[in-house]
């Protein structure tokens, strides 16, 4: 039983390491995308060792006048038996609205 929950420890901490890499990566790659200016139609997307990353620009809806969207970004890996993934967003004025 103690082995039981020693592997269950290992396997937890190692699944939240693998969440903190990942959102760290999100979180820079999130700032690099701001950096450009993304317009809306802009996408981008890279890998990390078996880490992969998507950025995309999204209008919102309640904000379109004033040109305000989201920037997303997602990580995604493979984990042990699922696949896993960290997603963020941010609101930015957008370059290409007036």
């Amino acid at each position: 039983m103690l082995y039981q929950a020693a592997s269950g420890a290992t396997r937890n901490a190692r699944v939240s390491a693998e969440y903190a890499i990942a959102t760290t990566l999100a979180e820079s790659q999130l700032d690099a995308f701001l950096v450009t200016q993304p317009d809306e139609a802009e996408r981008t997307q890279g890998q990390f060792g078996v880490y992969r990353w998507e950025g995309w620009v999204e209008l919102i809806p309640e904000r379109e006048e004033s040109g305000i969207g989201w920037v997303r970004l997602r990580v995604s890996w493979p984990g042990e038996g699922q696949p896993r993934s960290v997603s963020l967003r941010t609101a930015t004025k957008l370059r290409n609205e007036a």
